[in-house]
């Protein structure tokens, strides 16, 4: 199903230009929050690694709004096929595209964004496709908002008790392992918007995968350092995490901290385990022979935490658009457990509301085959008059029920001091 929001006429095959806007990303997506369906894929100040493309993008203005489910994608195809351009120069960014998010459950919403700033952290550049920058305004001070008590959907013995219930599917030899989680939310009025709120979070919490969105009545604030599937044409990579300790000012503490987790068996079996899963999925999408994992239980340097990460790319097979990969890949593996198909049944049975948007996906298809997407998880929505914030924990066999139900407040309370600053 699709809607047109706007009357303005589309624009494709624009080719990108230089301009010359001087401000910071962040400062130009506030200057273009007046207008319709903001967009804003953001590094959050952290300079990319080899793996991720220096930029970050803005779009607003879309010429079309696209719902539907992943098993069943042709409107969002074929509103890509339509503005597909003949030649796609490599400029290494999307030259315009679909941008949005998909719900863990496979239902999606994207917008088509004939129109893109994108900025180059590296060069510090500016490029245009379209004309956002005429759009530019002075930023408005900082809008508030009333946020009242959280209310949590899994109070702390009923988690704990289905971590137990984890454990046992587990012995029994039914899964290897389950992300468990659970959903804070608190009723919100925020009639200007939140991307006052998404910039204390980028600032508190930056991540190389970050992004605000603001499209057909739900506000998406993410501060996910996960890349779920990046594509350049037919390469595909994606790029799983398990685990994470804090970073510090001193070195020595910092490196002991980044020892701590290189050396921890459970966050190694653990990455291993979803690297395989994963290495599968985009095997089934891809050229026979051409996947390979590049890098493995590799250590990553974010601002704040140290993480660590895998490396897994191939080729898609002739026969798979990257629409058709991104489906079959769906749901991220790192965020289900192993085996999927069986982690996310008793994912269905043990978790009492909806996941919604978390462990889903937000990002954009590029009309020239530049494309990424971000796994939804330390993701804020603001949707219906509610906040929800989701955090979980991976669940294996010698997990601590109180120590995991403990990580997930730890993965909370970033959120909570953002909010009542």
């Amino acid at each position: 199903m699709s809607t047109s929001p706007t009357p303005m006429k589309t624009r494709t095959h624009l080719t990108p230009r230089p301009t010359a806007i001087r401000a910071e990303p962040d400062s130009v997506a506030k200057g273009l929050a007046h207008l319709p369906g903001l967009v804003f894929f953001d590094t959050a100040g952290n300079l990319p690694s080899k793996h991720s493309p220096p930029i970050s993008i803005i779009g607003a203005r879309p010429t079309e709004i696209i719902r539907g489910h992943l098993s069943n994608p042709a409107a969002l195809a074929d509103a890509l096929s339509k503005h597909a351009p003949s030649l796609a120069p490599d400029y290494g960014f999307p030259t315009g595209g679909a941008c949005g998010s998909i719900d863990y459950d496979g239902r999606f919403t994207f917008g088509i964004y004939p129109e893109l700033l994108v900025f180059h952290h590296q060069s510090r550049e500016w490029w245009e496709i379209g004309n956002l920058s005429s759009q530019i305004r002075e930023a408005k001070p900082s809008a508030n908002f009333t946020l009242e008590a959280w209310q949590d959907s899994v109070p702390r013995d009923e988690f704990i008790k289905t971590v137990k219930t984890i454990k046992e599917y587990i012995a029994a030899g039914d899964i290897y392992q389950v992300n468990l989680s659970r959903r804070l939310r608190a009723k919100c009025r925020a009639p200007e918007g939140l991307f006052s709120l998404y910039d204390k979070l980028r600032n508190s919490s930056p991540a190389p995968t970050a992004s605000y969105l603001n499209l057909a009545g739900r506000e998406i604030l993410s501060s996910s350092p996960e890349t779920f599937l990046r594509f350049s044409g037919p390469e595909v990579e994606t790029r799983p995490i398990k685990g994470t300790r804090p970073r510090f000012a001193d070195p020595e503490l910092d490196s002991r901290s980044a020892f701590d987790l290189q050396r921890s068996e459970k966050e190694r079996a653990e990455l291993v385990m979803i690297t395989d899963l994963l290495r599968n999925d985009i095997g089934q999408v891809c050229e026979f022979g051409s996947v390979q994992v590049t890098d493995m239980l590799q250590l990553e340097k974010l601002q704040h935490v140290h993480h660590l990460v895998s490396t897994i790319r191939g080729t898609l097979a002739p026969e798979h658009s990257q629409l058709s990969a991104l489906a079959s890949c769906f749901p991220g593996g790192s965020i289900t457990g192993a085996p999927k198909k069986r982690a996310t049944e008793i994912i269905s049975e043990l978790e009492p509301v909806s996941r919604g948007l978390y462990t889903g996906a937000i990002g954009f298809l590029g009309f020239n085959g530049e494309s990424q997407f971000n796994i939804a998880i330390r993701t804020l929505i603001h949707e219906n008059g509610n906040l929800d914030y989701h955090v979980g924990a991976g669940i294996v066999a010698d997990s601590d029920p109180l120590a995991e139900f403990e990580e997930t407040e730890h993965k909370a309370r970033g959120v909570r001091l953002a909010l009542k600053s």
